[in-house]
């Protein structure tokens, strides 16, 4: 199941590229999906329960990379991008803060 969620993930990620890449008119509506979807499909396909910082991590970073792209791309797609991202970026940012290892080695 995880390695078919996982070419689902590249596929999305493969198309959400070439979309933003083609240079013409890329609909909002593609954004709205596909940086969710990544975030979804990431989480359930590179994911573990077992390591929650590492996942919350994965979803983070490709939020994050994903928007960076998004806002770098296409010039309107306005406020209700944060509408999408804010809540992936708090809750993951959130996760990763509060599983992160206690255990640092402070030698001195």
């Amino acid at each position: 199941m995880k390695e078919k969620i996982q070419i689902a993930f590249g596929i999305v990620l493969i198309s959400y590229i070439a979309i933003l890449s083609s240079g013409s008119y890329v609909s909002v509506y593609a954004t709205y999906f596909a940086i969710p979807a990544l975030a979804i499909l990431g989480l359930l396909g590179f994911g573990s329960f077992k390591n929650i910082h590492n996942t919350a991590s994965i979803v983070f970073w490709i939020s994050l990379v994903l928007t960076v792209v998004t806002v770098a791309t296409v010039s309107y797609v306005g406020v209700y991008l944060v509408y999408i991202v804010v809540p992936i970026f708090l809750v993951s940012g959130l996760l990763m803060m509060i599983t992160k290892n206690k255990d640092i080695n402070l030698k001195a």
